[in-house]
């Protein structure tokens, strides 16, 4: 190795090793938003189910982070077709890397984990015109070798999940941003790989828990939880009904004034006031089992009632 590349190694090391920005119990800022981020977008694979998921951001006028497979996209004219149709466009519809072939990357090594970066991030580029400023790891698993062939993929977003990934505090102009899924709007049960979505307003409880810890809600989908399903197989056809809960989601999201972004746009967004701070023993008492999500919500409804919270900025 060089001098000059043991140098350049060495900053980025010196990037990736200094101090961990810590998150404080209760951030002390908020954007009152939450992203939305379906991952696992490829060609020929649910593609009707895909669609539509997009198809119903765009009719709500809610913004959406999809997750892109660099190796199985292009082909598919039904999928690219509806996601060149919105992009450029309001609601946003930002374009994430999301592996070359949705592998581990902590099981490859710093160059190979560079290459499916840069494969991913050529053939998004080739398709869409885009390059993604963005990386959602597969199987949320990341490593220092990851986050070395991230900065050298000149990437500045990352959203794995709170088991790998922790949350940074949103400094201005930082060279990453670390925004991991906090929720997803279904469980997978391995035993028989059914996927059981939880109640909205269970969902809206934790949201709001999240934007009081973090500033900010990332929220995951999977296009099989939207899918028809025979026994446990999953089928290309939309289970409409998922589909309206989807949509009273929404709904319900921007009603109680939680703005819905992209994930890239979260930080620029940390701009307003956090909840007020007695909020944070009732989301403990939530979490905890002591405190029902009807109780959270009365709660919050007093606020916005007192006109303590805006309950009008809902909007992406």
């Amino acid at each position: 190795m060089t001098f000059q590349k043991l140098v350049a190694l060495l900053l980025i090391l010196s990037m990736i090793f200094i101090p961990v920005y810590s998150i404080p119990a209760y951030s002390t800022s908020s954007c009152q938003c939450v992203a939305f981020r379906l991952d696992d977008i490829q060609d020929y694979w649910l593609d009707s189910v895909q669609t539509k998921i997009i198809d119903t951001f765009q009719q709500k006028n809610a913004s959406l982070t999809i997750g892109i497979i660099g190796n199985h996209i292009g082909l598919d004219s039904k999928l690219t077709n509806d996601i060149k149709s919105k992009l450029g466009k309001t609601p946003q519809l930002e374009l994430a890397n999301h592996g070359w072939n949705h592998e581990d990357f902590t099981q490859f090594s710093r160059d190979e984990q560079n290459m499916f970066m840069k494969n991913t991030n050529d053939k998004i580029s080739s398709v869409f015109g885009i390059v993604p400023s963005t990386f959602i790891p597969p199987f949320n698993t990341v490593n220092a070798n990851t986050m070395i062939a991230f900065l050298e993929n000149n990437f500045q977003y990352i959203s794995a999940d709170v088991s790998q990934d922790d949350s940074t505090v949103f400094t201005p102009n930082a060279r990453v941003y670390h925004i991991p899924g906090n929720l997803q709007t279904s469980n997978l049960t391995n035993n028989d790989n059914i996927w059981r979505h939880y109640d909205n307003q269970h969902l809206l409880v934790m949201i709001m828990s999240d934007i009081q810890h973090y500033g900010y809600s990332v929220v995951v989908l999977h296009p099989p939880e939207y899918a028809l399903r025979i026994h446990s197989h999953y089928t290309n056809e939309v289970d409409k009904n998922q589909i309206k809960n989807l949509e009273s989601l929404i709904d319900t999201i921007k009603n109680n004034g939680i703005k819905i972004t992209p994930l890239n746009q979260i930080p620029s967004n940390m701009n307003s006031k956090p909840y007020p701070s007695w909020l944070n023993g009732v989301f403990a008492g939530n979490e905890n089992g002591t405190i029902s999500d009807e109780q959270v919500l009365a709660n919050i409804n007093y606020l916005k009632d007192k006109k303590i919270i805006d309950s009008n900025h809902g909007s992406q």
